[in-house]
């Protein structure tokens, strides 16, 4: 089960279980554009496994890359400073310049990206 909310056009996800690898990214890409037809998404750093944010893990490379072959755009919210002291921090600048993943310190930021054209 999927708690999928809508704010300003973008679907605000909380799954029932962290998603720990891309087959888990592309299942929640496929239940929230089956159900809404959003192409948009925001998730919790809370909805993914810890590990998500170890460049070592490989998990970030696996959700990316779901997202990015499936178009649909994701903003990932929460507080990053632990990212910041870390690998992580390079994939977070080279994600923030992109247009399809990003990561952002409030709900409110990540909603705002997402609904830039």
């Amino acid at each position: 089960m999927v708690n999928i909310e809508i704010k300003q056009n973008v679907a605000v996800v909380r799954p029932d279980h962290p998603i720990a690898d891309g087959k888990d990214a592309l299942d929640l890409i496929h239940t929230v554009r089956y159900q809404t037809g959003r192409n948009n998404m925001l998730l919790e750093r809370s909805a993914f496994v810890p590990e998500m944010f170890e460049l070592t893990a490989g998990v970030v490379t696996q959700v990316i890359k779901a997202f990015t072959q499936e178009k649909m755009r994701l903003a990932i919210v929460g507080d990053l400073y632990d990212c910041y002291q870390s690998s992580m921090r390079d994939v977070i600048f080279t994600c923030n310049r992109s247009n399809q993943v990003s990561f952002w310190e409030t709900e409110a930021e990540g909603l705002a990206w997402l609904n830039r054209k």
